[in-house]
């Protein structure tokens, strides 16, 4: 049974089903809770065709919104997903080989300041494709010439670079506290004199002061007098990570603009958005339908859920 036999009202049931558990336990679902014995292929077909749909939708939006908010909290992050290619064999007999790799699913998210609405997108695609994404996402909450974009991320060159490279001078790019803090934490153990968790704490409130050229002097001077030659010494690994990153510690500025320090929004989209559809047991993807799949979660979270049904439903009666 093909999915045109199927009514609109039916297949938004199994997408809403299957955006979130895997296509077998859509089958189960169907059963206890409507009484209804569809096949996992019909469920799959179905999913699969209006997550492409919700693919399309995002990619042809133009209309933003006519407004331009004074400042957006934008973060972006990567999470890897599995994913399957089918390639021919060596003597080209027509038959296919699987072959399976981890690809890195690179979601984005902005708000506005103050604000509890967040619009997510995400994408398999380039590090620019992700930069392109979250430019989108602030524009959705309102983007202008005066809006100052607060952006997060944790530590990944690839963040700050498409920061800079698509809001410039209107963004400034703070390294998670959090993130940062893990490294001070693993260097603390090397303070034999001192108890660890009060030297972190120490340290942690000298770099919320804007205090970080203080915190690689006490890292540094240990190194030394300690002749530690270890590159993969905690402390040497924390000088690293501040000095590859300097100018993405502003914790001041952000506290005193009631700011966030964390990254803790995009962290938590990467489970509820991407890993908790895109990563459950078993489940392999090929690159177009993850891609796909990626959009119908973000559209089923943004609240453009109702959006995509009433194009669904307008095209369906238009063709009748």
């Amino acid at each position: 049974m093909h999915s045109r036999d199927y009514s609109l009202l039916l297949e938004r049931v199994i997408t809403d089903f299957g955006a979130d558990v895997s296509f077998n336990e859509v089958v189960e679902k169907l059963k206890e809770h409507y009484g209804i014995i569809i096949s996992t292929s019909a469920v799959q077909i179905i999913t699969k065709k209006h997550a492409k749909g919700c693919h399309d939708m995002l990619e042809q939006e133009e209309e933003m919104p006519n407004k331009e908010s004074k400042c957006v909290i934008g973060e972006m992050d990567g999470s890897m997903i599995p994913i399957v290619f089918l390639e021919k064999n060596e003597n080209d007999d027509k038959r296919k080989w699987r072959k399976i790799c981890w690809k890195e699913a690179r979601l984005t998210v902005a708000k506005e300041k103050g604000s509890i609405t967040k619009i997510f997108l995400a994408t398999l695609g380039t590090t620019e494709c992700a930069g392109n994404l979250l430019k989108k996402c602030v524009q959705k909450i309102g983007y202008g010439e005066k809006t100052k974009i607060h952006c997060l991320g944790d530590g990944a060159a690839w963040i700050y670079e498409q920061v800079e490279r698509v809001f410039g001078v209107q963004a400034n790019y703070l390294i998670d506290f959090f993130h940062l803090s893990d490294y001070l934490a693993a260097a603390a153990n090397s303070f034999t004199d001192e108890d660890p968790k009060k030297w972190l704490k120490e340290q942690q409130e000298k770099i919320k002061q804007n205090k970080i050229d203080e915190v690689l002097e006490i890292l540094k001077t240990s190194i030394e007098s300690k002749n530690v030659i270890d590159k993969d010494d905690a402390r040497v690994k924390c000088c690293r990570y501040i000095e590859n990153r300097k100018g993405q510690f502003n914790y001041l500025d952000a506290i005193n603009n009631e700011l966030p320090i964390g990254s803790g929004e995009i962290e938590s989209g990467n489970r509820s958005v991407v890993q908790k559809r895109l990563k459950i047991p078993g489940a392999w993807w090929k690159m177009d339908t993850a891609e796909n799949m990626l959009a119908l979660r973000c559209v089923r979270i943004n609240g453009d859920w109702k959006k995509y049904w009433k194009k669904v439903s307008e095209l369906f009666a238009s063709a009748a």
